[in-house]
């Protein structure tokens, strides 16, 4: 593969997209950044705001670029679904066959698009798994982008990749998700259930680590990653040769026991244990090998990294990056 030296990453004020630009910087490339709301505010970066709905103008940027990660995502946006999604990804791959200049196309994806947590599965899932997504517009943003992505790769040979992400952790997210007190941080929703005791106990800032349990006992297991391990996909993604056209999942190595980690914080931070019942949750794993065997991919956090990690970042008091749109 020839040299890659400029790079269009779009969505780069987002939780991925800045630690991408830094280490994409950091590597020695020239980044060029499309920024949404907020500032992406990364030394050496060279920002730009684009109407990714504007095909001379998106064109034009394509132009400049040997690579591209596109990151930009309507989440639960009904109105960007078309404007960013669907026309948006059409006009970055569209530039990318008409300019020819492109050595490398990356989407970024998620375990959206296999219906994670909503759906049941009796295997891993794996990159050939049916798109299956659970209701929303983010899945079927994801879906619309998966598919177009492809199709460019098959049609028109545009050197493609996907990574198909799990749900991202950055920060002190997985400590927002686990324990009841303060911010609520993605789903289940733990008040939702809380019986009214439980409820009452903790409405004083009280906090509790959660482990989820099946209505049967059984404990939940559920897949994610961490941010730092999604950058190094990225990089991976970006420098590896034949691997146009392919898909993969990116993961932690193993899927977390919903228990096993609140019984880790609760001890970590000398909280309470809670133990609440999701009728809604599926158990799901996914299957990694294809990115550690192709890209060489190795995760570095497992769920008790992670957790000691955001410890570590909350108690530092580090102020947390600003994120553009959509908190999860």
């Amino acid at each position: 593969m020839a040299e890659i030296e400029h790079v269009l990453v779009t969505g780069a004020s987002g939780k991925l997209g800045g630690p991408l630009c830094e280490a994409l910087v950091a590597a020695g490339y020239h980044v060029l950044a499309i920024r949404h709301r907020n500032p992406v505010d990364v030394a050496g970066v060279e920002e730009v705001q684009v109407d990714l709905a504007d095909p001379e103008a998106v064109e034009a940027l394509v132009g400049r670029c040997d690579a591209v990660f596109h990151l930009a995502t309507a989440k639960e946006d009904r109105r960007a679904v078309i404007d960013l999604s669907a026309r948006g990804t059409f006009n970055l791959l569209d530039a990318g066959m008409r300019t020819g200049r492109l050595k490398r196309f990356i989407l970024v994806s998620g375990d959206a698009v296999n219906g994670i947590y909503f759906r049941t599965f009796s295997e891993p899932i794996r990159e050939d798994s049916p798109l299956t997504a659970y209701p929303g517009y983010y899945p079927l943003s994801k879906v619309i982008e998966e598919v177009m992505t492809t199709t460019f790769y098959y049609q028109a040979g545009l050197p493609t990749v996907i990574l198909r992400m799990s749900w991202i952790h950055a920060e002190d997210d997985i400590l927002n998700h686990l324990t009841v007190a303060g911010e609520q941080f993605g789903v289940p929703v733990w008040a939702d259930l809380m019986t009214s005791e439980q409820k009452q106990r903790y409405s004083g800032g009280r906090d509790a680590a959660v482990a989820i349990r099946h209505p049967d006992g059984r404990p939940m297991y559920r897949h994610i990653v961490a941010l730092e391990d999604c950058v190094q996909a990225c990089l991976l993604a970006l420098s590896k040769p034949g691997i146009e056209g392919q898909t993969y999942m990116i993961a932690m190595n193993d899927p977390f026991c919903y228990p096993e980690a609140a019984q880790h914080l609760a001890q970590k931070l000398g909280i309470d244990l809670i133990e609440l019942v999701d009728p809604v949750g599926q158990d799901f794993c996914i299957d990694i090998t294809k990115a550690k065997y192709q890209l060489g991919y190795r995760p570095k956090y497992d769920i008790f990294g992670l957790i000691d990690h955001a410890i570590e970042f909350r108690r530092s008091g580090q102020p947390r990056r600003k994120r553009s749109g959509y908190r999860g």
